[in-house]
């Protein structure tokens, strides 16, 4: 099953666990503590003790992160202060002897593979095969590109995936279009079927159908924020949206795609009136803002992607401007194309 992760950027640790707690009650499995604008890694005798009860006090499992400003986020302090706090996380316990780490610690694979030192001490704090401490706390590895798809993408996951001590491999990446989601989910099947847990999602306007289709190609999970303003990444949904507008929960390896394609696309009431109509016939199907660009050259080349992946689904779309003319004129050259019987 794909789960819901909801990340909190934790600016002081009651909101941040109510916020926890929220969640819980709105749906969520587990949640994502964002403490890179909280935590400044200076010695503070505070941040540290409190961290550590937010942890613990989390009402879900929960994904710790401290991520710096190289790759989008917050935290700009030494990397030392940063690695001693994972230990920290993964190693800790209550004082009535019950441990309370963390599920996950998501940890840059660009820090990881910084130094055998850092690779050492997050190795202490996490479980793997060569672990000698007792110690649960999952590592999640992950690579961000907040620009566009990084040129040594299939580079990165290869790099990951054949880590022992990563338990889940996660990419992220700007879409640059429709088409990018194709490779995103190529990528969780490919991981699926060497049996290693994925978190491969796209940003921004365009990535939108990798976060809710993830459980359609089953996915580690996609995340979904509790409002918009807290969105931690362009293009993240709100859970409300994803529990109830695409109705998450029923989207399986199955389901079929449907969208209604246009730019801008985002105004169309089409999702809310098709994806329930879905609900109340039982059809296995969901329906999603398709958005291409202007150009007829980017409809054609996405609108024919999009129908021939194999796996994709796509079953029916509706076209509004600027597309309804190009559609025409994708069809006429796919009649002559196809000596005049149609080619697609």
């Amino acid at each position: 099953m794909t789960l819901i992760c909801v990340p909190i950027f934790v600016n002081d640790p009651a909101s941040a666990l109510a916020a926890a707690t929220e969640a819980r009650d709105r749906g969520a499995d587990l949640v994502e503590f964002r403490i890179d604008g909280f935590y400044s890694g200076r010695d503070d005798e505070n941040e540290v003790p409190a961290v550590l009860r937010l942890v613990a006090r989390c009402p879900l499992p929960c994904i710790v992160t401290c991520r710096p400003v190289l790759e989008g986020g917050q935290y700009d302090g030494p990397d030392d202060a940063r690695v001693s706090l994972y230990e920290r996380l993964g190693t800790a316990q209550t004082a009535a002897g019950v441990e309370h780490p963390p599920t996950y610690l998501d940890v840059e694979l660009a820090t990881y593979a910084r130094s055998e030192n850092i690779r050492q001490k997050i190795n202490l704090a996490v479980d793997h095969p060569g672990q000698v401490r007792d110690v649960s706390t999952g590592l999640v590895l992950s690579s961000h590109d907040f620009q566009t798809r990084p040129e040594d993408l299939f580079r990165r996951i290869n790099r990951m995936v054949a880590e022992p001590a990563c338990r889940v491999a996660k990419v992220a990446y700007r879409a640059r279009s429709l088409r990018d989601n194709l490779e995103l989910l190529d990528i969780l099947a490919e991981a699926r079927a060497a049996g290693k847990a994925m978190i491969a999602l796209g940003m921004g306007p365009y990535g939108v159908p990798s976060r809710v289709l993830a459980p359609k190609f089953e996915a580690f999970l996609t995340f979904a924020t509790l409002r918009a303003e807290a969105a931690t990444a362009p293009g993240q949904p709100t859970i409300d949206e994803l529990l109830q507008l695409y109705r998450f929960r029923s989207i399986g390896p199955a389901t079929r795609v449907y969208g209604v394609i246009g730019h801008p696309v985002e105004h169309s009431i089409s999702p809310a009136v098709h994806n329930a109509g879905f609900e109340a016939v039982g059809h296995d199907g969901v329906y999603l803002f398709l958005p291409i660009q202007p150009e007829f050259e980017q409809f054609k080349a996405t609108l024919l992607s999009l129908i021939d992946h194999p796996s994709f689904d796509l079953c029916g779309c509706s076209v509004t401007i600027p597309h309804k003319e190009h559609l025409l004129r994708l069809a006429l050259e796919q009649y002559e194309e196809g000596d005049g019987r149609w080619h697609t």
